[in-house]
């Protein structure tokens, strides 16, 4: 089935690498009458190749100074700013007004060119099918194996969850439905935007007064911004599988259960996040979400993926935060985040201090 992956707010996957100035330069660019800010990212082997040995020698001694970067350099060397543009791998959007960039996190790539994995589109689905086929019973499950084996020291819970989509849960990774549900890779965009991620932290006082203000140290990362992006989803379950007992599961795989559960389970997770940013007066946060809500409908409903998703986004911790704040408890510390004693998360990563990034709309092209 061919899809579709509009993109909302801004989406960061990481490949792990990051990179500083001395990697890129800033600058201006120009699309028709409109001039906007750009950034190179710059191949520095190929760079240093193309400098004379005396340039070389500068070059290769500024990149030992924590002050170094690129554009600095070149106003002394018109030679330097010409083999730079010559030496490009890509360029990019520049969408903040930071004037000291001293780190980007690089968005993952094939030759040069942003995309989604698929393994991230089916991370979310699994999720969103857990949390809305998972029943009371299920939930009672969970809370008495989290109450028998949460305190021990690698209790292996995720397994116990993956069960539940399973014929059987000892053996979950063979016998899991999710097999047979196969995502692809997303096409490709060609240009990132760059972005300030700041950390908005929210917490009570201990006069009860609520606080709200953001982290120092904000990160600078690399985005794919709203355009659509193509890919497949293959449902590959037929008779020999029900060898495996999974013929009470295989309903899962049906797109209209797939787009029932993203819809449920956005739903869900945006009213929590307007309850949030009412509770904490933040106006600018609820109104974001206020629109996401509308956005999301049965028939093309969000998703949340990639970057700043946080905890509530990638689990179904949701199912138990009002109606079992004990096992929500638990769930928190097996997660291995910090405890302390208000909202929880009380932090969130908002793009250019403003918009929840990862939103997208998954369509699905029947």
């Amino acid at each position: 089935m061919k899809c579709t992956l509009k993109v909302i707010t801004p989406v960061h996957i990481g490949n792990g690498l990051k990179y500083g100035p001395h990697e890129f330069y800033t600058g201006k660019g120009r699309s028709g009458e409109r001039k906007f800010d750009i950034f190179s990212r710059v191949d520095t082997t190929k760079l240093y190749s193309k400098l004379d040995e005396k340039t070389q020698e500068e070059f290769l001694h500024n990149l030992t100074t924590p002050e170094f970067d690129l554009k600095g350099f070149f106003k002394g060397s018109l030679a330097a700013k010409k083999a730079a543009r010559e030496s490009v791998r890509y360029r990019g959007v520049l969408r903040t007004k930071s004037d000291h960039i001293k780190e980007v996190s690089e968005h993952i790539k094939t030759s040069d060119e942003l995309y989604i994995p698929g393994s991230s589109i089916k991370g979310s689905i699994r999720t969103a099918l857990l949390y809305k086929t998972l029943t009371d019973s299920d939930l009672d499950r969970i809370s008495d194996r989290i109450s028998r084996v949460g305190h021990r020291r690698n209790p292996n819970f995720q397994n116990f969850i993956n069960g539940f989509l399973a014929s059987e849960p000892r053996d979950a990774a063979k016998k899991s439905v999710m097999r047979f549900l196969q995502v692809t890779d997303t096409s490709t965009v060609k240009t990132p935007h760059l972005y300030e991620m700041k950390v908005l932290n929210a917490k009570i006082l201990n006069d009860g007064r609520r606080s709200v203000g953001y982290k120092s140290f904000p990160l600078h990362i690399e985005c794919i911004p709203k355009v659509g992006l193509e890919f497949e989803i293959k449902f590959t379950y037929n008779r020999i599988y029900d060898d495996l007992g999974l013929g009470n599961l295989k309903k899962l795989l049906d797109p209209e259960k797939i787009k029932e559960s993203l819809h449920r389970f956005s739903r869900d997770y945006i009213k929590h996040e307007i309850e949030f940013a009412s509770r904490y007066d933040i106006d600018f946060l609820e109104e974001c979400y206020t629109k996401l809500w509308k956005k999301n409908s049965p028939k093309t409903p969000l998703m949340r993926i990639g970057y700043g998703s946080g905890f509530l986004a990638t689990t179904i911790a949701l199912r138990f935060k009002e109606e079992d704040p004990s096992t929500y408890d638990s769930i928190r510390k097996l997660a291995g985040k910090r405890t302390y004693p208000y909202e929880f998360p009380k932090t969130r990563k908002l793009i250019n201090g403003r918009t929840p990034p990862g939103w997208v709309k998954v369509i699905f092209n029947e």
